[in-house]
């Protein structure tokens, strides 16, 4: 692909198959961007005393990293575009960025201050975590987050500029998540989530819709861990649901085949203003592979989605309504194929490698292939 003339570092501690990352790196590349990785460690850190500690050697690293990269590459740096949960490296990414005159940008993502809170961990280490967000946030020139309404969140939380802020979605590896890697549906109407076990996801809704369920032979199939993962295998163990099934981590293949074939694929569903600013991986996914996707009624859903067409919404916390959604799927599958349909046809539009790219180089000012 031609150069662009564009050329960014995309600095932090990441894991290089984790696909928030790679539709960053992935989709500047895309448009024609040249980027050089400069990871300072191989998996990701959580903020906390380690991190705070090994600071000076990582500062180091990141030093040493960015003059290489400065003395290999021919071309001027652009910008340095900092990966996710590292308001600590900001500090001398900024300092890095004005000595280079580069455009700096983060990876806000999702707030630091707020996922611990829902970790429930003591109120002053929340503070805390709070108080480095809302003084390294403002080293950025531009910070990322999952979604537009994400960002009006945020710009309030945090006292931000909103012109600081731009909403880019997660989107969703097209090799393993695509609608050729169906199976031969199962007999029984499957209903399938996957991803991390979080209070902000809303599970006990899926096992109250579960309950209501018992009788009409769906089977819902859970894959993945999480923090919620005992507690919401408990719940199921103690209404004896039997068509309710825990696969923990699979590989991406099986994975795939599961989100792909299964006949609905569910989002989240807690009330809570982090879900309804939110999209989620499984969304992003499960469009993707063409399955019919049932979540939450939500803001940032309705950035890009719209009930009934693309997909299949229903009020937070209430499981009678997915219930009820579920059999109205069941009992139209024209309607469900079509919400499968134009539900990937929204993720080639939105979501795709190519378009989380431009989506970037528009808001940096920067021309795009399209326009090129």
């Amino acid at each position: 692909m031609d150069d662009d003339g564009r050329t960014v570092i995309l600095l932090g501690d990441y894991n290089g198959d984790y696909y928030r990352e790679v539709s960053l790196r992935d989709g500047l590349r895309a448009q024609g961007v040249t980027v050089h990785e400069c990871r300072y460690r191989d998996e990701p850190l959580f903020l906390g005393p380690k991190k705070l500690s090994l600071l000076p050697v990582y500062y180091l690293r990141i030093w040493r990293g960015v003059r290489r990269i400065t003395r290999e590459s021919e071309d001027e740096i652009d910008a340095i575009l900092v990966t996710k949960f590292n308001p600590l490296i900001l500090p001398i990414a900024a300092l890095l960025a004005w000595r280079l005159g580069a455009t700096l940008v983060y990876d806000l993502f999702v707030s630091l201050a707020r996922t611990v809170e829902l970790r429930d961990y003591d109120d002053w280490k929340v503070k805390i975590v709070y108080l480095i967000e809302y003084f390294a946030l403002r080293l950025p020139d531009l910070n990322l987050t999952e979604t537009d309404a994400f960002s009006d969140l945020y710009t309030d939380y945090y006292n931000l500029p909103r012109k600081k802020l731009l909403g880019v979605p997660v989107g969703a590896e097209d090799t393993w998540f695509h609608p050729d890697n169906m199976e031969d549906a199962a007999e029984e109407f499957t209903v399938v989530y996957w991803g991390n076990f979080l209070p902000h996801h809303g599970l006990d809704t899926v096992i109250d819709a579960a309950e209501r369920l018992r009788d009409e032979d769906v089977c819902f199939e859970f894959y993945g861990e999480g923090p919620e993962r005992k507690r919401i295998q408990s719940l199921v163990d103690q209404r004896g649901l039997n068509d309710v099934s825990f696969h923990g981590r699979v590989p991406w293949e099986e994975l795939s085949v599961a989100a792909a074939s299964g006949d609905i694929a569910l989002g989240i569903f807690a009330d809570d203003m982090r879900s309804d600013a939110s999209i989620t991986n499984k969304v992003s996914e499960a469009v993707a592979a063409g399955t019919a996707v049932v979540t939450m009624d939500a803001r940032g859903v309705r950035e890009w989605f719209e009930h009934g067409e693309d997909i299949y919404l229903v009020p937070p916390a209430n499981g009678d309504a997915l219930a009820e959604a579920i059999l109205t799927l069941r009992e139209n599958p024209d309607l469900r194929k079509e919400i499968g349909s134009k539900g990937r046809e929204t993720y080639e539009q939105a979501f795709s490698i190519e378009r989380i790219g431009a989506t970037i180089m528009e808001r940096l000012g920067w021309s795009t292939l399209d326009e090129d």
